[in-house]
């Protein structure tokens, strides 16, 4: 199956410290070897009935993924730990972050966050929620002030 990577833009600052990081990552690899706030990547899809959300997070214990759904949005944080191969080794390529997550994810439907389902295997983050319905109405009464 094949993917295509949608970017919808992000923010200038965002953009800019990854040029950044880039350019240093380029001169020397071992930059990138501090704890430091990333994003892991994720995927958003729908059906009739529900918006499933799909996180990249790979190395990460299902006990340290904390996650909120509200109706419109959902957030993902959580922790991830370096990994400790070798005492007093000089690293000479660190590409895997490491250190504190967030991530907030604009749902494409309304949702009922009460619903709201997460499994986590291989290394893969996934949330279910069913989606509200658009066309229920509710009838209000009008009551009279005496």
């Amino acid at each position: 199956m094949t993917y295509i990577k949608i970017n919808f833009g992000g923010n200038f600052e965002d953009e800019f410290q990854k040029a950044v990081d880039e350019v240093f990552h380029l001169v020397r690899p071992a930059f990138k070897n501090y704890e430091c706030i990333w994003r892991p990547g994720v995927d958003v899809c729908e059906s009739a009935d529900e918006v499933i959300v799909l996180a990249d997070m790979a190395g990460l214990n299902k006990e340290e993924l904390h996650i909120e759904v509200n109706r419109l949005k959902m957030k993902i944080s959580g922790v991830r730990k370096a990994i400790q191969l070798l005492q007093n080794a000089r690293y000479r390529q660190a590409e895997i972050p490491h250190g504190y997550f967030e991530r907030s994810v604009a749902l494409p439907a309304p949702v009922d966050a009460q619903s709201s389902v997460a499994s986590y295997a291989d290394g893969i983050l996934m949330v279910r929620m069913k989606k509200l319905p658009v066309n229920k109405t509710h009838r209000i009464s009008v009551i009279s002030e005496a």
